[in-house]
């Protein structure tokens, strides 16, 4: 039985009727703003004008944010831009002079050949690949080489690697010599 592939996976799911979970919302607080106006109209604190007036612009407005788009954008998002827009500065002005003091930093000629030197070391990498031997040697052992004994191992292990005839000539085997150091 084949697995069914979503097509559209942006698209919001329809939770009431033919509404969005977001639509819903929006046209619940319209109808309750507008019940609300009711309420205070029958209790007579509204006129009939206040009344209408409150019902028109509230009930088009949750009904421009649940379903209108401008440009292709939701309302709510078409709003927001629009006041970033009136917030923010039309012109950009460049400033010549920096606002703030910044200190200058004298730098010598020496620093720059110990930097230099020290670039060179560590290209040579002869002291990052001592190390990285070292924690390979204590990985292959599971922890449990003691560092008295890594340089005895790291001799064993350079001098098999030198010479692999060392090995045959014992009449051993790779996994017998590696058990040893173990």
């Amino acid at each position: 039985m084949p697995a069914k592939i979503p097509q559209d996976v942006t698209r919001e799911d329809r939770l009431v009727g033919p509404l969005t979970l977001k639509q819903f919302l929006y046209v619940l607080a319209g109808a309750s703003i507008v019940f609300i106006a009711y309420q205070y109209y029958a209790m007579q604190y509204l006129y009939g004008i206040e009344f209408v007036l409150i019902s028109l612009v509230a009930g088009s407005l949750s009904i421009a944010f649940a379903f209108s788009k401008v440009n292709g954008q939701p309302f709510g998002v078409f709003i927001v831009n629009l006041f970033k827009f009136w917030l923010a500065n039309k012109q950009r002005v460049w400033h010549k002079e920096p606002r703030e003091l910044v200190e200058t930093i004298k730098v010598s000629a020496t620093d720059i050949k110990d930097t230099k030197s020290e670039l060179q070391e560590r290209k040579q990498g002869k002291e990052l690949q001592s190390q990285l031997e070292k924690l390979s040697r204590v990985l292959d052992a599971g922890g449990t080489i003691k560092p008295d004994d890594q340089e005895a191992v790291t001799t064993q292990v350079n001098n098999l690697n030198e010479n692999p005839s060392l090995v045959n000539e014992a009449g051993l085997d790779v996994e017998d010599v590696l058990a040893e150091n173990e």
